[in-house]
């Protein structure tokens, strides 16, 4: 890989982070009153991936040893997304409930950006990558 092939490479990365971090942000600031900040979204979408993972992964793997692999799976996603909500909770100085609905709104605020994008590029005639 060459020089100029890192630098874009890095370059689309880190807007890609930036652009996902958006419908965080936007949910972020409704549920705080507007005291969030992009830096903090940013941090919760790069940290969440992280956070969920690892409680996922070291609760499955204790959880795996005693039960069922479905059941381990299950305690796993459960503790991961508690993990997840915790994290929001600290970020956005939120309470339990307020961290779950920021990222609700998210999803929904994620999903209608799609929806009309997808939207848009349809009514342009744009209906393939290839």
């Amino acid at each position: 890989m060459d020089a100029l092939t890192l630098i874009v490479a890095v370059f689309v990365l880190l807007i890609a982070w930036i652009v996902v971090s958006v419908p965080l942000h936007l949910a972020a600031r409704a549920m705080t009153g507007g005291r969030a900040t992009l830096g903090a979204a940013m941090l919760g979408t790069l940290l969440g991936i992280v956070v969920f993972y690892l409680v996922f992964w070291l609760t499955y793997r204790f959880t795996d040893i005693i039960t069922d692999p479905a059941i381990a799976y299950l305690v796993g996603i459960i503790l991961g997304f508690i993990a997840f909500l915790g994290l929001y909770k600290a970020l956005f100085k939120v309470g339990w409930l307020a961290a779950l609905a920021i990222a609700v709104l998210a999803v929904v605020i994620t999903v209608v950006i799609a929806v009309i994008i997808g939207a848009i590029l349809l009514a342009t005639g744009f209906t393939t990558l290839f």
